[in-house]
């Protein structure tokens, strides 16, 4: 796969190939930071009048050259598939072996964080369940109906923006609605690590009786035999 870039991307980038090699690494060196930290005005500003330009080209030409190092990483490009872009980008060898190694440098690092910036699915954390019996209600004084309560923690990568505190309903039906959802609370829990602050915390709270237990018991008993198997074992290979 090569990646194409835009007209206005090319003109972006087009004061990199007037400059030297050891500019280009300057550049690399503001493109990692920028990726880091976001931009610093301040090495901006003296980026430009040591090349006699504005700051605005300086800033464009970076967001340009870290769009290339983002989109390799985000489609996993090799080696040789990404210095043919460098290549169709306009940059001499000598330069895309510096652009490369930066691609090369970062490439482990923003892989991962595109990895979680994209992954949408829940994922389970934990599971509580307490059992409760119904003895008696208006209708009849002496009732046996046992059920079980169960607390679901899951987590979804949290979004940029995304607020830590909301309240949602989510509806569960298994054989005849016998499994009813309740209005729960989800909220981030003050978190002392990065990977933590990512990830928003939802408590599902369902109610369930016990032949529906029982059959989803036999369904994640089921499922965790399948996942042992060999055909399953070779597809987590091939990924």
């Amino acid at each position: 796969m090569i990646i194409f870039l835009s007209e206005l991307q090319k003109e972006h980038l087009d004061i990199l190939h007037k400059q030297s090699t050891q500019v280009v690494v300057d550049y690399c060196k503001l493109t990692i930071d920028y990726l880091n930290n976001g931009f610093n005005q301040k090495k901006c500003s003296l980026a430009a009048e040591k090349l006699n330009v504005s700051p605005t080209n300086i800033q464009n030409s970076i967001q340009a050259l870290a769009y290339l190092i983002v989109e390799g990483c985000k489609h996993n490009l090799s080696e040789l598939d990404f210095k043919s872009s460098l290549a169709i980008a306009g940059f001499t060898d000598e330069k895309q072996q510096v652009i490369l190694k930066l691609y090369i440098t970062k490439k482990v690092e923003l892989s991962s964080a595109l990895n979680i910036l994209q992954q949408t699915d829940l994922s389970y954390q934990d599971l509580t369940w307490r059992f409760e019996v119904q003895i008696a209600s208006r209708r009849c004084n002496r009732m046996i109906n046992p059920m079980v309560a169960l607390n679901l923690v899951v987590t979804t990568p949290k979004n940029f923006g995304q607020k830590e505190d909301h309240t949602y309903r989510q509806d569960v039906f298994i054989k005849k609605n016998r499994i009813t959802s309740l209005y729960t609370d989800s909220s981030v829990q003050s978190a002392k690590t990065a990977s933590q602050c990512q990830k928003v915390v939802n408590h599902v709270l369902l109610q369930c009786d016990i032949p529906n237990l029982l059959h989803l018991t036999n369904k994640l008993e089921q499922a965790l035999k399948e996942s042992k198997s060999q055909h399953v074992r070779k597809i987590q290979r091939a990924l």
